[in-house]
């Protein structure tokens, strides 16, 4: 029959016998903000093709770009095939070897920057021309202090997750959240690579890079290059001149990069954990969705 009346007498699963999984995604929907390209861009739709009112079932239909909520990228993302080797690290999101998709992992507590960053904006009472360098590019100190303050260590093929807080903006103000956050420049990217060997990244922010990493500012986020220009009256151009740096050396070194990490991340802030998230085995996809999730060692 159609419908089926709810009997909670026969549920058996109990929940308190279960590990605990911490969620550290961020939900998507059709308010999901967007990273803000210049121009119109196509908003994120749910249509239903079947509905329980008629069919007894619900069908929904998904138009829009990959590269929502928190989402992993794919090589294919930003870089040529050539630039890639993929029979190691993969290029397309389906080839992405799994076994980079899990292990131990750091989340690094650097949520101070949220709060240093929000007295700046209540001074300069949201005022570019007065915000001074409101902007923090993550450097290697950074996430040595991070893990020093906790007793942690950053090893080799950790994941190393980073809440910097700005997920409190998400939806909240995403004018703070993708123009502000603090970010990843190639100095960073290239100790976690080389120095520290990791194989995953992941962190509270609207980008693997830094705002102020998407050169020729002035085309790619031209209110940002205004405000840029109005704080510092620099071209930003000066000090960022590349696109995602950060972005194509990961993925060239087949290392893990998710965006718009959050959801219960500050319950487990300060803690190793393991650490997982598997993309949907899509062809040709540049990026997709994932359930980033962490829970105890041992704990199974």
């Amino acid at each position: 029959m159609a419908y089926m009346p709810l009997d909670k007498k026969k549920f058996y699963l109990d929940k308190t016998k279960m590990t605990k999984i911490y969620d550290l995604s961020m939900p998507w929907g059709v308010d999901t903000p967007l990273w803000p390209f210049p121009g119109p861009r196509q908003d994120l739709q749910f249509p239903r093709g079947q509905y329980l009112g008629r069919f007894h079932k619900r069908t929904m239909t998904y138009t829009g770009t990959l590269h929502a909520g928190t989402h992993m990228d794919a090589p294919n993302h930003v870089l040529h095939e050539e630039e890639v080797d993929r029979d190691r690290y993969g290029y397309s999101l389906n080839e992405i070897p799994l076994e980079h998709c899990v292990g131990t992992g750091v989340v690094l507590d650097m949520r101070h920057l949220a709060v240093e960053f929000n007295q700046k904006w209540d001074a300069a009472g949201g005022d570019p021309a007065k915000f001074g360098n409101i902007w923090v590019e993550l450097k290697p100190s950074y996430f040595e202090k991070a893990a020093e303050n906790d007793g942690l260590e950053i090893k080799q093929n950790d994941w190393v997750v980073v809440n910097t807080g700005f997920h409190h903006f998400w939806r909240i103000n995403n004018d703070k959240y993708y123009n502000y956050y603090p970010g990843l420049g190639p100095e960073a990217a290239k100790w976690l690579i080389h120095e520290k060997h990791i194989k995953g990244i992941t962190g509270t922010w609207g980008a693997t890079d830094g705002p102020l990493w998407h050169y020729p500012l002035k085309e790619q986020m031209p209110w940002l290059d205004v405000a840029y220009r109005a704080a510092l009256k620099k071209d930003p151009g000066e000090n960022f001149p590349d696109y995602e740096p950060c972005h194509r050396l990961f993925m060239q070194h087949g290392v893990c990069t998710i965006e718009n990490a959050g959801g219960d991340i500050d319950e487990v802030t300060g803690r190793r954990l393991i650490i997982a998230a598997f993309p949907f085995r899509c062809e040709m996809a540049d990026g997709g969705f994932v359930r980033l999730v962490a829970w105890e060692k041992g704990a199974f």
